[in-house]
């Protein structure tokens, strides 16, 4: 019994140490978005879909390091309060196919 309270314990730590922090990208300034991928790693963000009414989401890394099992990262970026292009990073993920293998 001691056994499985313990197992039940440790994969409740293991949950929130793996929960990620996401922030509505038109509320946030640029800088926020900087600072808050550097603390935590990762984030995720949402953004308005060209479809009225939807709302869309995407994570972005320090590195692709934080992409594992993803393939490796690359330069994009979002509008977020203060800057219409604000410069993050992003994983991809790699087929390995054609002339257009980092992506998918």
């Amino acid at each position: 019994m001691k056994r499985l309270l313990f197992i039940a314990a440790v994969g409740l730590l293991a949950t929130n140490a793996m929960a990620m922090s996401s922030y509505d990208a038109k509320s946030v300034s640029c800088g926020t978005v900087h600072q808050k991928i550097a603390q935590e790693g990762a984030v995720v963000l949402r953004y308005p879909s060209h479809h009225p009414g939807m709302m869309m989401y995407n994570r972005y890394v320090t590195n692709s390091t934080m992409c594992v099992g993803q393939g490796g990262s690359s330069r994009t970026t979002i509008a977020v309060s203060d800057d219409l292009k604000c410069p993050v990073m992003t994983c991809n993920t790699t087929t390995g196919k054609g002339p257009n293998k980092n992506q998918r």
